[in-house]
């Protein structure tokens, strides 16, 4: 059995598609950063060809403890919020230069995570763009974790962008494990990247090294496996001319490592696959694409795996 069979990697043999479906603009108006969001949808909307879509989802207000019972907040006040939420979300598209007026508008009430990711799929969306903040300690705090939740409810990849965001990408960073959701993330920014654009297919191999003669056998065979992965990847990517394609190798923990390239080659994008087969694994999205998103200073596109229900 090979080094990579033993890591269980996927074969990188499964046909790669887009899903044609909309794209779906999360907003609750209020951002700051909306010339980055739509710029970032439209991109999306060019790249995959669906139309775009802008959601917003007003969380229900609790209710009002009243000595040892719970008083039930009345339905006129969330549906004020609501149409509140509705009016902003329309300024914002009518006053940003990349809005469009014509996007249909729809705000929900229920869980933000939850409600989008339910959207998307009972949407057939194509891609959920969100927002990302990355300013101040509220932002972090609000901004990332609402996206971090989002991502762990949803089956649809995820867009998360920063104001700085370039309207067409022009260096994608590909975290690359050989499996079927790295391999779309692969695919997805490949779709987004501009012109003349390049992408890096990033594998980070183990940090762990020890001098026993298996340990090197093992590593020896794990260095000789990677090389005709990576010439299948390229291939069935089927890259466009004029995009350039890098592959490279490095050592370390995957997220830090992937991190420190991606800032060191300037990329505009940081592209991971998720996976999710447990319970557990669904909330916790995987360690991988929770530290990016946290961290990265770039955009960031998570794409998750097949998980089981």
């Amino acid at each position: 059995m090979t080094a990579i069979a033993n890591m269980h990697f996927t074969s990188p043999s499964r046909s790669i598609s887009v899903v044609e479906g909309p794209i779906l603009v999360a907003s609750d108006g209020s951002a700051v950063s909306h010339e980055a969001l739509f710029n970032a949808a439209r991109l999306a909307s060019s790249a995959f060809g669906g139309s775009i879509e802008v959601i917003g989802v007003c969380e229900p207000m609790p209710g009002v403890a009243a000595g040892m019972d719970v008083l039930p907040v009345p339905a006129e006040i969330d549906e004020a919020r609501r149409a509140s939420m509705v009016d902003d979300l329309h300024r914002s598209v009518n006053i940003a230069a990349a809005g469009d007026p014509s996007w249909p508008i729809n705000v929900l009430v229920g869980s933000p995570p939850r409600t989008l990711a339910v959207e998307a799929e009972r949407r057939g969306a194509a891609l959920i763009v969100m927002g990302i903040g990355r300013h101040n300690p509220l932002d972090r705090l609000f901004g990332t974790e609402t996206t971090l939740a989002t991502l762990r409810e949803s089956r649809v990849p995820v867009l998360a962008v920063g104001p700085n965001f370039p309207a067409a990408p022009s260096h994608a960073v590909v975290g690359l494990d050989f499996s079927v959701a790295s391999i779309q993330a692969a695919h997805l920014a490949l779709h987004l990247l501009a012109p003349g654009g390049k992408i890096t297919l990033v594998h980070v191999r183990p940090r762990f090294e020890h001098p026993s003669a298996d340990w090197q056998a093992w590593d020896a065979d794990y260095g000789r496996t990677l090389p005709p992965l990576f010439e299948q990847i390229v291939a069935q990517l089927e890259v466009p001319a004029g995009i350039a394609v890098e592959t490279i190798t490095v050592r370390g923990d995957p997220a830090p490592a992937l991190l420190a390239f991606a800032q060191q080659s300037n990329a505009d994008l940081v592209a991971v696959g998720t996976q999710r087969h447990s319970l557990f694994e669904r909330m916790v999205v995987g360690s991988v694409a929770t530290r990016v998103l946290r961290t990265a200073r770039v955009g960031v596109l998570a794409v998750p795996g097949r998980s089981d229900k």
